[in-house]
């Protein structure tokens, strides 16, 4: 559980800082409302003064014009309203992932959390990835920003490996709650910063100990955007836990306190790369992702990991991951 003083303080900061960007609500002259070059505001600025009532959009005709408006419904045009099944992160099965280090001796600095005999563990395994969003609230500061509610699930599975029954490796949970705000700020060379949230992250692998491994987070996001390319700068606070509850309480040194998510979606192609890890410390992972078309809506999918942290019970383990599967869902 998180320390009350300090989530509060970390949870207020970052929110002060994220609503500053926030568009004001708009009231009187509906005149004034001429000059504001930006569609969607010019909208909510002539709503706001003659006092008409916000409503939900209706699904819009055609999809968003960037990448960030059209997956968090952002400008007004996009907006498709509450309790719909939306895409998150990427969905995907990798039907071979092979590692060149296997973990059979999961530990960690916690009492009771370090697995004492070797585990019937083979470098040759599957994994899947099932990801998906709804938005629980639309409009939560005047017309401007919506609360989603987002679910991340990943699965490792031994399906070859026959001699122990093919069980599941690991299963990591991941449900976190997000408020999500529009912007349109310029970044220069053509790029546009288009998102800003904050929200509450857990992971978890829901199971008992030597195995249990969890932490909750405050997690802020800027999602700027470029055509084709889109970059995801994610940062983190864990909630500091009592060192009875805590599974991992070293897993910042090894998982850091952000990462980099850069997105290209080339014709029928999407290249991902991930980056994480911190300034102060050499440990971190790199992930690159490579969705290729196979037929119609399927897509082949390519993942190369390197370094701490693939999974929760890897979390300080390093290892350098191949898999290759199919794709149902990309980052853009």
């Amino acid at each position: 559980m998180p320390h009350p003083n300090r989530s509060k303080g970390a949870g207020g900061a970052a929110l002060s800082i994220l609503l500053s960007f926030v568009p004001q609500v708009y009231a009187g002259d509906p005149s004034t409302c001429a000059a504001i070059a930006d569609n969607t505001e010019r909208l909510a600025c002539y709503d706001q003064a003659v006092g008409r009532p916000h409503q939900e959009a209706p699904p819009p005709a055609e999809a968003g014009t960037t990448a960030f408006s059209a997956r968090w419904e952002l400008d007004a045009e996009d907006k498709r309203g509450t309790f719909l099944i939306r895409p998150y992160r990427p969905t995907y099965m990798l039907l071979g992932r092979w590692t060149d280090s296997p973990n059979r001796l999961p530990a960690s600095p916690a009492r009771n959390h370090a697995v004492t005999e070797p585990m019937d563990v083979t470098p040759v395994e599957a994994k899947y990835q099932i990801s998906f969003k709804t938005k629980l609230w639309e409009g939560l500061v005047g017309h401007h920003g919506d609360l989603w509610l987002g679910y991340t699930q990943q699965s490792n599975w031994q399906v070859y490996n026959k001699s122990n029954s093919s069980p599941f490796r690991e299963t990591d949970y991941e449900p976190e709650l997000m408020a999500v705000f529009r912007s349109n700020l310029d970044a220069g060379l053509g790029f546009k910063v288009k998102m800003l949230s904050v929200g509450i992250n857990h992971q978890s692998n829901g199971r008992a100990q030597p195995l249990s491994r969890s932490w909750n987070r405050l997690m802020t996001q800027v999602g700027v955007e470029r055509g084709d390319f889109a970059l995801l700068l994610r940062g983190w606070h864990r909630f500091e836990e009592k060192l009875s509850n805590d599974d991992n309480p070293d897993i910042t040194r090894y998982l850091g306190n952000g990462e980099i998510q850069a997105m290209w979606k080339l014709g029928e192609h999407g290249i991902g790369l991930n980056l994480r890890g911190n300034l102060l410390d050499s440990r971190g992972s790199a992930q690159l992702d490579w969705s290729f078309p196979i037929h119609r809506n399927l897509k082949g999918y390519l993942q190369l990991f390197s370094g701490y942290g693939e999974t929760l019970i890897d979390y300080n383990h390093r290892q350098t991951v191949f898999g290759l599967g199919v794709s149902l869902v990309d980052w853009l």
